[in-house]
């Protein structure tokens, strides 16, 4: 009997042993699993390859945030404005995202990085902290996180997405920080749809090949238009050549200022105005296919692109 049950203890003994062994195993690789699992190895990338190439740029920013980026190949007759539109954001939204950009203009095939909404970029430096990037542009810390998701340490991050916010402009490159510095020296005179943009483009009328020299904003007849910056007006008549009637303000600072096809003019020669006073009525009138504003800016007499200015 005690035989039986020194044999019978024995092997209780070892079953118990084989037992605690296996668990031990088990737990081994359960552990092994989960710290595998648990340990996400973002791609390296550098600053320089993240700037150059927006492909590289979207598989970045998709391992770090929630939102849906797309690459989007510049088509013939686009421009950022037109872009922008599409994807129901404004163009600072292209603008800051895009950190290669150094102009305004792009041509056929450039890539660009799109998100699924508006937002930016934002470069992350050695002294950033959550809070004091969302003091910077404005928004909410947390909202910031929840966007970030994937980032658990800041300070080893290149770029993080900000939403719904347009870029800061002492982030972008020198060239950009320029052409954004001169959006303080006027404001749209209207709202509407960029219909022909300054440059060469063959005439919707006479159908040769011309140079444009501003811009073109389809919108109904009647529609308000607006000084684009304080200055004093010096043509206001209905008889302005290929204009029409038209509305002429001298800023006093090398630029000046032209309004076309008007329908009626509120404003005399002479008159003072202000940025965003009321001048005149748009309309149709001289050499013109439809109702729009033709909007022309001139430094010290050279026709400029007035959307180095307006957006």
């Amino acid at each position: 009997m005690k035989n039986v049950i020194i044999r019978w203890t024995l092997i209780l003994l070892c079953l118990t042993a084989a037992y605690f062994i296996v668990q031990a195993k088990v737990n081994s690789i359960v552990q092994k699993n989960l710290n595998s699992a648990l340990k996400v190895e973002f791609p390296q990338y550098t600053k320089e390859e993240l700037i150059k190439d927006s492909e590289t740029r979207m598989k970045y920013l998709l391992t770090r945030t929630n939102v849906k980026f797309t690459i989007h190949k510049v088509k013939l007759k686009e421009n950022l404005w037109l872009i922008a539109k599409k994807h129901g954001y404004s163009v600072h939204t292209v603008i800051g995202c895009n950190p290669q950009m150094k102009t305004y203009h792009v041509n056929v095939n450039d890539k660009l990085l799109l998100p699924e909404s508006g937002g930016c970029i934002h470069p992350v430096t050695p002294t950033d902290t959550w809070a004091s990037i969302a003091e910077k542009y404005d928004i909410d810390e947390q909202t910031l996180k929840d966007t970030n998701c994937r980032i658990t340490d800041l300070s080893k991050e290149i770029y993080i997405f900000i939403p719904g916010r347009k870029p800061a402009v002492d982030t972008l490159n020198e060239s950009m920080q320029e052409k954004y510095a001169l959006r303080d020296l006027f404001r749209s005179p209207l709202a509407g749809r960029l219909s022909s943009t300054f440059g060469t483009r063959r005439h919707p009328i006479t159908g040769k090949i011309s140079k444009h020299g501003g811009i073109d904003i389809a919108v109904k007849t009647g529609t308000l238009v607006a000084a684009a910056a304080d200055g004093v007006v010096t043509v206001a008549s209905t008889n302005v050549g290929h204009y029409g009637t038209a509305v002429f303000i001298d800023h006093r600072n090398g630029y000046i200022t032209h309004y076309g096809h008007l329908s009626k003019i509120l404003v005399r020669v002479g008159q003072k105005v202000k940025m965003g006073q009321i001048i005149a009525r748009s309309g149709s009138t001289g050499r013109a296919t439809g109702p729009h504003l033709h909007f022309t800016v001139k430094k010290n007499g050279v026709g400029v692109d007035p959307l180095k200015f307006l957006w």
